[in-house]
């Protein structure tokens, strides 16, 4: 049975009221069954614009094979659209029928580019988008380049708090972003390297009075991240993150620890002691139980959480020191008590610690300032660092992106389907 013109308009949601449908059929195009619509578009126009003479005839029609969107995959959907062709016989200029479905000398409806950027947000590969829409990957690509008006440009009015850090991404080349600290967490900007004149140049492209108003800028341990604050923002105070500081620490200890256990014997008492329940070493000390006891398989023993890391913190006076201080500034951390934190960096002199633990605390009293403001400040860079994951998490679905416009576009357009904030 034949549909009706208005039946096959309702079914492919098609508003324009110049495209008359003829027919829906199925047929072949490149060996691939497809559902095929017969239509044409006429246009209403009586004056030429050129010349402005009413002597418009018809001169026949150009014919093109539209992609349009389809609920199956499996069966793509094609409009053959006879664009209907007038010809001025005053100055033969000629006269071709526009519609909003599809542009000028293109043959992908703006639906289905509506679509892909769409698809573009989720977490999928540019090839299983092009599948998915019956165009090439190539074509996918395009859009991208073409659609960056929808992707969102900070204005030049900067936010009071910034992050910094950098992640690995096209040809394994670092890059260095920057986001909101604040409450938006919105990308501002990333830059196709790290280099320190690339950052200097361009913040020194951002307006004077919009550096002057950041008033935190939380960061790593980078030392010319350091130089460029002090440099581009007078009014800002560096705030080395939390984590970054108990990363630091935790590692040093588990590499003393690991060091240590080599000494004695594999299988040893004092190899388990520091083999095994290693957590216990990493969890907060206030939080151990001194009352409830369990039995340890690994030392064959009954003992509390507290006893169990005593055993082992007794067989190493520099790996207890490393416990002792290692607890304390995480402690004072959490505690925002930058009075305490300064005195337990400078209660231990560095032959007293193992050789990692006294390196960490030698960069930690080399940039006391900076380490200080991370106690009185809540700012962090775990937004940050959940925007790199979502990063590298592009990266791997995409197996790589050798286009750094391409990256740019995948994470703006997810940014725009996870924060509603961000959407423009």
């Amino acid at each position: 049975m034949t549909l009706s013109n208005n039946s096959i308009r309702s079914l492919l949601e098609i508003k324009d009221p110049n495209i008359k449908m003829d027919d829906i059929f199925y047929a072949f195009i490149h060996h691939t069954k497809v559902r095929l619509v017969q239509a044409h578009l006429i246009i209403y126009q009586r004056r030429c614009p050129l010349c402005g003479f009413e002597d418009l005839v018809h001169n026949g029609h150009y014919t093109s094979t539209i992609t349009y969107t389809s609920d199956n995959a499996s069966h793509p959907l094609f409009i053959r659209l006879a664009k209907q062709r007038l010809k001025c016989k005053n100055c033969g200029h000629t006269i071709m029928a526009k519609t909003s479905l599809v542009d000028k000398y293109c043959n992908i409806s703006n639906r289905t580019k509506a679509k892909i950027m769409m698809n573009l947000q989720d977490d999928r590969t540019q090839k299983c988008v092009a599948i998915d829409n019956n165009v090439s990957p190539s074509t996918v690509g395009r859009l991208m380049d073409d659609h960056r008006e929808l992707y969102p440009v900070f204005p030049d009015r900067l936010p009071k708090h910034l992050a910094f850090d950098e992640f690995r991404g096209v040809h394994h080349q670092l890059h260095f972003i920057c986001i909101d600290g604040g409450n938006t967490h919105r990308i501002i900007k990333i830059l196709p390297n790290r280099f320190k004149s690339s950052i200097i140049r361009y913040f020194e492209g951002v307006d004077r009075s919009a550096r002057e108003n950041v008033e935190t800028i939380t960061m790593d341990l980078n030392s010319y991240y350091q130089d460029i604050v002090s440099q581009l923002f007078p009014n800002a105070k560096i705030v080395i993150d939390q984590f970054h500081i108990i990363a630091m620490m935790t590692r040093a200890f588990n590499q003393y620890r690991s060091q240590l256990m080599k000494h004695y014997k594999y299988q040893s008492h004092e190899y388990k002691l520091l083999k095994f329940s290693w957590r216990l070493y990493l969890k907060n000390d206030q939080q151990l139980s001194d009352a409830k006891e369990y039995y340890d398989r690994h030392i064959h023993q009954k003992v509390t959480a507290g006893e169990r890391i005593g055993l082992g913190l007794a067989l190493d006076l520099k790996l207890n020191n490393d416990y002792v201080v290692m607890h304390d500034v995480m402690n004072y951390l959490a505690q925002r008590n930058k009075d305490r934190l300064a005195e337990t960096l400078f209660s231990y002199h560095y032959d007293q610690l193992s050789k990692p633990m006294a390196t960490v605390i030698k960069t930690l009293r080399k940039h006391l300032e900076i380490v200080l403001n991370a106690a009185e400040n809540e700012q962090s860079n775990g937004p940050l660092e959940g925007t790199n994951r979502m990063i590298k998490q592009i990266q791997r679905t995409a197996f790589g992106l050798s286009n750094f416009n391409h990256l740019l576009a995948r994470i703006n357009l997810r940014m725009m389907r996870t924060k509603k904030q961000y959407q423009v």
